[in-house]
């Protein structure tokens, strides 16, 4: 057997289905978000009147649009802010 690299190992773990010359079908059991595009991604999906599938496994991180000082105040900036109203589990930076 030839060694294979973590990569390759989590990569053949998730495959779902394989297309002959094409692309695999991968299984993402983890979301991870950031605060800069996912209010635009919230919007789409509201749009479209659909929700975020399993969202007890999508983690949203506060990158740099999130407050250093002051996270027990309502965050000021609009599409920062716009990420909230979901049920996803927010990091802060003492976590």
């Amino acid at each position: 057997m030839e060694p294979r690299t973590l990569f390759d190992k989590i990569w053949e773990n998730h495959v779902v289905h394989s297309i002959k010359e094409g692309p695999d079908v991968l299984y993402i059991d983890r979301h991870y978000i950031h605060e800069v595009t996912s209010p635009q991604a919230f919007e789409g999906l509201r749009q479209r009147g659909i929700t975020v599938f399993r969202p007890s496994s999508t983690l949203a991180t506060a990158d740099h649009n999130i407050p250093t000082q002051d996270q027990d105040l309502p965050i000021k900036d609009e599409l920062s802010r716009n990420r909230s109203g979901h049920s996803n589990r927010i990091v802060r930076n003492s976590e």
